[in-house]
């Protein structure tokens, strides 16, 4: 029975290819996309949870309270907070920390030398708290004593090569200190879903014995595993308490200081907060995408279904004969279930080709590390055939209820017609396919349109034309030699100006002191991003001042001058920027001696706009020079840029050699920040265009039928004096009228979901209704196009070929 059933489809896929293909092709693409789409989220879902106990691990953020208002959120926490937790409750089983902040660091080894980005600073039991895998050497003790340090495997062969790294000796610098540490590990190179990235680790006694539990420099990330049932909500209450006895300094000693305890596996795709050293995921994106997987492979069930119970008049004949000789309703809807089950297999082979196709193209198109596209794994294998048992039922379960009811006296002599409850329910899935097409388009268009805003937005900071260069690390005659260096830098044709500062636009300014104004109390303290500049920095970025003055050479007393930006000025409570000119400044840590505001520059755009203004204070004091200095921007005057840089090189390598000059160029990493907004915008463009491609194959398929059908009708009113133009019009409208009604449908859903995701961007743009008027004229376009064929044709058929057998 199997055998002949099988040969009643087969014969039917040839007898009708275009149907065919329209189904299986779309179920394939449903399939694909489903699997990638889940492959993506799966990854993203999947961070952090190599760890033991992961589920008791928690990160220990920051909070600052004033009179019950939150005022500062950072995902930092300081060195003290921690071990205080662990000596107060008994709910802390243990902790560990890493300094991940300021790790930018020259490692060398004889002759080999490079500029590493994560080399921190971790307690002793790092490797015995987390799961990381180690390669070589003791987890437990190889992190003990000062001067150690643990390297990962391709750290290792990039220094070492194949020689054993343990026992050999890395010098550690930077701008400020050089260390001589003995490698005694070895780890695993991490995977890339890590929250934490970082390439050497030193063990926590070799930095400065000041900081091992400092309360006043939050600059680490701090993390807890909890007792089994111990409550996070109620360790994180009994911070505030806990923490007077130790803000023992009057900075921000008014504040209530408090914790939130974060869930390991839910840092990665938490919303950024300040201080985040990872480039977070997107919570609402993964959540997005996930159902727009499943609408995908929805749209391409519904085509099957559609396009199944649209043929019934032609397999009417056939049910009529087979009831007839005696087949029951459970074997016909047996039959129908098989053919869906070969369709479906059929659809599922093509599925597993795109699949792979796509795990080696789409990971560079869309940005997306090639882990979330790992190939055909054994849960991948689960959910394949998942998914094809779940579309064998809902794709043919319909259409064999349907076909299977079909009375063969009706049948047998040519009088079946379809209900009119079951072409309601046609065009209802039509209109659900569309509906769900026309929220992806806007959706697209609405994020291209956020995306290009970004982009071309006025950021009141120059960006362009700015070669930045990475602060070299400790040497004799530091300071004169930088003077020097900078001085010769300027005098390169092409280069205008050179300045220093502690961060550059797209770079957090992250150095936050506590301040107030000179004759108010401890209680008016409040936090502002400090950034150490020079006299040419405000020029050099082309900062718009909008009251005072700008640092200036020829008046030495600058040097102890601030200018802030307009938030801090609200901040600080003055009335207007003019007003804020000549009054002093209480910093944090020289309060004997006041700092006068001489400057204030208009707000501009250290971050991305996803980002609110922040108050910020440029500050050149003397007595602040721990603050870093880790760039020095060059302003340059050419676009050949290649001869440029080989100078720039010639004339560092004279001062720095022992520093290797990294370098880049300030436009491109500003906008590295929007990456994950034009990953996002890729992946959606991309499956609402094959979501739209589904959607319009079932759209042909269903017009094509229903042409069919019309064709008698056709040729009548041609008869009688019907124009081509007319019977155009009447063919087009039955399709235009249903993505006019899904337009309608869409534009609510659509408008209430892009509101909410639009409400994570600080400067966004205003929806208008453009934005649903164009993408629903291209959808209406897109549908039109796809049945022009069908209905010219149909309106152009000579009418007496329809109406000879009448």
């Amino acid at each position: 029975m199997l055998q002949h059933y099988a040969t009643v489809v087969f014969r039917s896929i040839l007898r009708h290819k275009v149907y065919t293909g329209i189904v299986v092709t779309g179920l394939a693409i449903g399939m694909a996309v489903f699997l990638l789409i889940s492959g993506y989220v799966r990854f993203e879902q999947s961070y952090d949870r190599i760890h033991p106990n992961g589920e008791r691990i928690y990160r220990v953020e920051s909070l600052f309270y004033k009179n019950g208002s939150e005022i500062n959120h950072w995902a930092t926490s300081s060195n003290g907070y921690a071990p205080a937790l662990k000596q107060a409750l008994p709910e802390i089983e243990d902790y560990t920390r890493i300094a991940l902040r300021g790790s930018t660091r020259m490692v060398r080894y004889e002759t080999t030398k490079f500029r590493e980005e994560r080399v921190c600073f971790a307690d002793s039991n790092f490797f015995a708290f987390f799961g990381y895998p180690v390669v070589k050497g003791d987890r437990r003790t190889f992190l003990t004593a000062p001067n150690t340090v643990v390297v990962s495997e391709s750290t290792a062969k990039r220094y070492f090569g194949n020689a054993d790294p343990l026992g050999k000796y890395l010098e550690v610098s930077t701008i400020s200190s050089v260390l001589r540490c003995q490698v005694t590990g070895v780890f695993a190179d991490l995977p890339a879903n890590s929250t934490l990235q970082f390439n050497l680790l030193l063990s926590w006694t070799s930095a400065a014995k000041w900081t091992w539990d400092t309360w006043y420099q939050h600059e680490s990330y701090s993390f807890v595993r909890l007792t089994p049932r111990a409550d996070p909500e109620k360790v994180a209450a009994k911070f505030t308490a806990l923490s007077r006895k130790y803000k023992t300094v009057e900075a921000m000693r008014d504040l209530d200081w408090s914790v939130k305890l974060v869930p390991l596996h839910a840092i990665h795709l938490n919303p950024a907060i300040q201080h985040e050293i990872e480039v977070k995921g997107n919570r609402r994106a993964v959540q997005l995408l996930t159902v727009l997987g499943f609408v995908i492979l929805l749209i391409g069930w519904v085509n099957y279904s559609n396009l199944s119970t649209a043929r019934a008049m032609d397999r009417a004949k056939e049910i009529g004969i087979r009831k007839a000789v005696g087949s029951h309703k459970n074997l016909l809807i047996f039959q129908f279930l098989f053919e869906s089950l070969l369709l479906n297999g059929l659809a599922l082979g093509l599925a597993v080709g795109l699949v792979l196709g796509a795990g080696l193209l789409l990971p560079s198109f869309l940005g997306i590390h090639l882990a979330a596209f790992d190939g055909l794994t054994a849960e991948h294998a689960g959910l394949f055939i998942l998914i094809f048992l779940v579309g064998v039922a809902v794709a043919g379960l319909y259409p064999a209820l349907v076909l299977s009811g079909v009375k063969p006296a009706l049948a047998l002599k040519g009088q079946y017609r379809f209900s009119g409850r079951g072409a309601v329910l046609r065009r209802g899935l039509v209109v659900v396919q569309f509906t769900a097409s026309m929220v992806l388009i806007v959706g697209t268009f609405v994020a291209w349109r956020q995306l290009a805003f970004m982009m071309n937005q006025d950021l009141g900071v120059r960006i362009d034309q700015v070669l930045v260069l990475e602060a070299p690390v400790k040497t004799d005659r530091y300071d004169q030699k930088m003077q020097t260096l900078k001085n010769e830098l300027k005098a390169i044709p092409g280069i205008v100006e050179v300045t220093g500062s502690g961060a550059v636009p797209g770079k957090e300014v992250g150095q936050n002191l506590a301040n107030r104004r000179l004759h108010d109390g401890p209680e008016n303290d409040r936090l502002y991003e400090t950034l150490m500049v020079d006299f040419d920095f405000i020029k050099t970025f082309d900062l718009q001042l909008v009251a005072g003055r700008p640092f200036d050479r020829s008046r030495p007393a600058d040097s102890l001058g601030l200018v802030l930006n307009e938030s801090a000025v609200r901040q600080f409570g003055f009335t207007s920027n003019e007003q804020a000119i000549g009054e002093k400044v209480l910093l944090e840590t020289t309060h004997e001696r006041p700092n006068e505001i001489i400057g204030v520059v208009k707000d501009y755009h250290q971050q991305s706009l996803q980002k609110q203004f922040t108050p910020v204070i440029l500050c050149m004091d003397p007595a602040y020079r721990w603050l870093p200095t880790d760039f020095y921007s060059l302003k340059i005057s050419t676009d050949r840029v290649d001869g440029l840089v080989e100078r720039v090189q010639t004339v560092w390598s004279r001062f720095f050699p022992e520093s290797s000059m990294d370098y880049f160029f300030l436009d491109d990493f500003f906008n590295r920040q929007y990456r994950q907004d034009r990953q996002f915008g890729r992946t959606v463009l991309l499956f609402s265009s094959l979501a739209i491609l589904i959607a319009c194959m079932g759209l042909f398929g269903v017009t094509s039928y229903n042409t069919a059908r019309r064709t008698k009708e056709i040729g009548v009113r041609k008869v009688l004096g019907a124009s081509v133009n007319s019977i155009l019009a009447l063919l087009a409208w039955d399709s235009l009228r249903l993505l006019l009604l899904a337009a309608l449908l869409a534009t609510p859903v659509s408008w209430y979901l892009l509101r909410a995701w639009l409400s994570g961007y600080a400067f966004r743009i205003e929806l208008s209704p453009g934005h649903w008027l164009i993408p629903m004229l291209l959808l209406v376009g897109i549908a039109l196009a796809t049945i022009s064929y069908l209905t010219v044709k149909a309106a152009l058929t000579n009418p007496t070929k329809s109406l000879q057998n009448e």
